[in-house]
């Protein structure tokens, strides 16, 4: 679900769209990977050399970079237990505290993932068969949590201003982000 106009496709959205795409990317290319690899193994008797580091690296650059749409869109996993019982005006509140709390420990989690990143780099850490550079790649999972971050940060600005994720429930049967009738 697009929640910006179309004709309004500044900076944020290609914060936000740019890694969607990247994600689709490497999932694209996982399925380039995984079936020349098949085929290799099962056809040729010649497996694709790097394929599970390849499929290792590609899943972890889909996961990482949707980080912060998914953040935005608030299209997180979650278990819906109190929404039918919790009161629909005080859904922004909820909304924010819980945005708020999740900001501090992904923020921690940048923090830590950066210092990761720049060990790896420094020590010069590559994967064992293909020797891609793992401190670059870490550096881009600590990027894509820090904008994650940003993402709730503004998310506890959007509800005030009526413009949150789950402001757009209309029907008190809607729970979360699903309606059930």
């Amino acid at each position: 679900m697009n929640t910006v106009a179309p004709g309004n496709r500044g900076l944020g959205r290609w914060l936000i769209d740019g890694p969607d795409m990247l994600a689709a990317a490497m999932l694209l290319a996982l399925t380039v990977v995984t079936c020349v690899d098949v085929i290799g193994r099962e056809v040729l008797r010649a497996p694709l050399k790097g394929a599970d580091e390849l499929t290792v690296v590609f899943m972890a650059i889909s996961v990482y970079a949707v980080f912060a749409s998914i953040t935005w869109r608030e299209n997180h996993v979650c278990v819906d237990l109190i929404d039918m019982v919790w009161p629909k005006p005080l859904v922004g509140a909820r909304q924010i505290a819980l945005n708020l709390v999740a900001a501090a420990f992904m923020a921690a989690v940048t923090w830590r993932v950066w210092i990761v990143a720049g060990r790896l780099t420094g020590d010069g850490e590559v994967t064992e068969y293909l020797r891609i550079p793992k401190g670059p790649l870490v550096y881009f999972f600590a990027a894509m949590c820090a904008i994650a971050t940003l993402c709730l940060l503004a998310n506890c600005v959007r509800y005030p201003m009526r413009r949150g994720p789950l402001d757009s429930m209309h029907s008190e049967l809607e729970i979360g982000k699903h309606r059930i009738d």
